[in-house]
């Protein structure tokens, strides 16, 4: 099973449905939260070139931009809808 890490600001925002789909397909990840104070400093460290959150990290490799983080979650634990 792949390791999963999101990070996030420490607030319900971007970062919740992504939350939201690990919590209904019990699938364990670590949910590192930032909080405003330690940004700066973390921001330097962020893995994508955009240096924004919300960032997905499945076995090291990064994912950004919320809607593309919520779809590839959904697809990969089979909470997509079929169009």
């Amino acid at each position: 099973m792949p390791t999963y890490k999101l990070t996030y600001f420490n607030i319900r925002a971007r970062g919740e449905v992504a939350r939201y789909l690990f919590a209904l397909a019990d699938v364990p990840f670590t949910d590192e939260r930032i909080s405003e104070e330690d940004w700066p400093r973390v921001k330097q460290n962020v893995k994508n070139p955009f240096k924004r959150l919300p960032v997905l990290e499945v076995d090291g490799k990064a994912f950004i931009e919320s809607v593309a983080i919520e779809s590839y979650l959904a697809l990969t634990f089979g909470r997509s809808s079929q169009y």
